[in-house]
């Protein structure tokens, strides 16, 4: 079905869900602004690397206002087609679908405490499923399940091989080695999840460097300044379900919302989500009075869906926080809503980029990520009690 047609269909679903999201949508007991202040950006003007082109001005102006007061905007022009977007969650959900005994055979904590990656070793750190409850935020368990995926690094790459077994006592060795021996567990039983995350991963790398282009002129640097720290990016993709709750349950002492509020710890975050997901992604406002939220919906911009792409720490670091990582959370879908699926994309530095992330630590990209990772699930946090 080509994108037009998918939309035709889509259109009257996304107006009927949102007449009805102050009564069903999700439950909150944040405070929200009810005016949309996400900025919409073009990026179609980016997708040469041409540096001789002639780059809109107001575009790049609009890109940097929102980076530095939002840290949030919505992104057209990114070069992907919905069919695929759709595809995605599609394909997503029906992971979610299968019996909890075939996920769980590729769960997360598997292996978590594995002493030592081989070749043929699958998972390593968070790759794989996870059930509700295992991925933590703020002291709380999150309310969904998910599948994590990382850039599995070729046989014979550099990175890869310098943890093999007569490298092991080297104490030289950056601390990484699960990013860079570890394999994405990919459900046999469920083979297109593969195919279509595989075409996924290339539509949105391309669109991060997309992206990362048009954020380097808006920092007044040269078209590609940041190329050649993300040619070879150590991506990260969340599969993420956030089932629907009751109107009437309430947040427990042990859980927190579907997750609770972060900011991303990378580069950059593309989010791709269920068109009918209304009033559950909330965006924090600058208000420094209290607490203030707006709900980052999908929309639909001249019939093409728009990515959610926010600001993560790592720019925010090397900008001298001059672009905002702004802080956002996940509230439950309420019943009858269905549960909600994102698909959300971590476009991220090369795995041996050296970051400067205070003024005085330095880390390579690996090492921060594996340190961010580790507090993320609960079965980290048990085995240090």
């Amino acid at each position: 079905m080509h994108s037009s047609s998918l939309l035709k269909h889509l259109v009257p679903f996304i107006t009927r869900t949102s007449q009805r999201r102050l009564a069903a949508y999700a439950q909150s007991d944040l405070v929200l602004h009810n005016d949309p202040v996400l900025p919409i950006i073009d990026f179609s003007s980016f997708a040469s690397k041409n540096e001789t082109n002639d780059y809109p001005r107001d575009m790049i102006e609009k890109l940097a206002n929102a980076c530095e007061h939002v840290g949030f905007f919505y992104a057209i022009g990114h070069g992907i087609p919905n069919e695929l977007l759709l595809r995605t969650l599609s394909v997503t959900r029906q992971l979610f679908d299968l019996d909890s005994k075939i996920k769980n055979q590729y769960a997360a904590r598997l292996s978590a405490n594995s002493s030592k990656l081989n070749q043929q070793f699958r998972g390593g750190l968070a790759r794989g499923y996870q059930s509700v409850g295992e991925n933590v935020t703020n002291a709380k368990r999150d309310r969904h399940e998910g599948f994590d995926l990382y850039r599995d690094l070729e046989d014979n790459h550099p990175l890869r091989l310098q943890f093999n077994d007569k490298n092991l006592s080297n104490k030289k060795l950056p601390d990484y080695p699960e990013l860079a021996q570890g394999r994405n567990p990919w459900p046999k039983e469920f083979p297109i999840f593969k195919e279509t995350l595989t075409e996924y991963t290339a539509a949105m790398l391309r669109t991060g460097e997309r992206v990362m282009r048009a954020i380097a002129l808006s920092l007044n640097l040269p078209l590609n300044h940041f190329e050649s720290t993300f040619n070879e990016s150590f991506w990260v993709i969340r599969c993420i379900k956030y089932p629907a709750v009751h109107q009437n349950e309430s947040k427990s002492p042990e859980y927190g919302h579907g997750c609770g509020e972060h900011s991303d710890y990378g580069w950059l975050t593309f989010v791709n989500q269920d068109p009918d997901s209304h009033n559950c992604l909330h965006v924090r406002t600058t208000d420094t009075t209290k607490a203030t939220y707006v709900s980052a919906d999908p929309i639909i911009v001249n019939e093409q869906i728009a990515l959610t792409c926010n600001i993560g720490d790592i720019l925010a670091f090397i900008t001298n926080h001059k672009y905002r990582s702004t802080r956002h959370c996940v509230i439950s879908p309420v019943k009858p809503a269905r549960s909600r699926i994102s698909t959300p994309f971590f476009f991220e530095p090369n795995l041996d980029v050296k970051l400067r992330i205070n003024e005085t630590t330095e880390c390579y990209y690996g090492e921060y990520l594996t340190n961010k990772v580790r507090n993320n699930f609960n079965y980290y946090n048990d085995e240090t009690k």
